[in-house]
């Protein structure tokens, strides 16, 4: 497909995806919305088959790994994972609130919701940034700790006094309770139905929120029916070994 002969809003009127692409590649697409993408690549020094093929790459869906997630060891679980926190602290969400932050209507109807999400975004992102570094220094750990024991690298004693209170079941449990994390920004959304004539901006956020929202759908599916029972059948097994080690001594 030509894309270096269009204008830049032509091309995110097309998929609105493409801006997040152009964000990632150091273009923010709002700036540039007249000149085409090849004057934009000459102005950022990028090469066009290079922008051209990341936007073809996205429109192919190529960016979904196809990944058999239940066939992984647990370590490789948790490493995917931790790659999915690292794209959602270092681009989605940066991305989306420089849409927000951006974000000047002319709509009197989007003006209020704008501004609310305006306020209400910030402390959404502190509180996922919190939730995620927590489950990684709390949750991946834990289980981190489990495969060392199996493999025998780690003394099961000493870890089992030490994480005497912690609960592998009950954390799963307080997951599933706190998994629609978007609850409220989707309240926001539900306020200002789309339609053809909304400014391309506004589609555009909406966009990458409800793509943001995809993710973490997607994230949390994969914690609550992969993650979790690895690890609930990780730590019967070792708790068993250990018990078993007591017992002949």
């Amino acid at each position: 497909m030509e894309y270096s002969q269009k204008k830049i809003k032509e091309l995110v009127a097309e998929n609105y995806v493409f801006a997040s692409v152009l964000y990632y590649l150091g273009v923010d697409y709002y700036e540039y919305e007249e000149d085409t993408l090849e004057k934009v690549c000459n102005l950022k020094g990028l090469q066009v088959h290079h922008v051209t093929d990341e936007l073809e790459r996205i429109t192919s869906n190529e960016e979904i790994a196809n990944l058999k997630l239940l066939s992984f060891p647990i370590d490789l679980v948790i490493s995917y994972l931790k790659h999915s926190h690292f794209i959602f602290i270092k681009k989605d969400l940066p991305f989306l609130v420089k849409l927000i932050n951006n974000s000047k209507s002319m709509d009197p109807l989007f003006v209020p919701i704008e501004q609310e999400l305006k306020d209400v975004f910030p402390l959404f992102v502190e509180d996922f940034v919190h939730h995620i570094y927590e489950e990684e220094d709390t949750l991946f750990e834990h289980i981190l700790q489990l495969k060392k024991i199996e493999e025998r690298k780690l003394n099961p004693s000493t870890f089992f006094y030490q994480r005497a209170q912690f609960s592998m079941q009950k954390f799963a449990i307080d997951h599933e309770v706190h998994d629609d994390e978007m609850k409220g920004i989707r309240f926001l959304m539900d306020q200002y139905p789309i339609t053809q004539t909304t400014e391309l901006n506004t589609k555009v956020l909406f966009s990458e929120l409800e793509r943001f929202e995809e993710k973490l759908k997607v994230h949390a599916k994969i914690e609550n029916e992969i993650l979790f029972p690895k690890a609930l059948m990780l730590e019967k097994q070792v708790r068993k070994q250990f018990e078993t080690v007591i017992r002949s001594n």
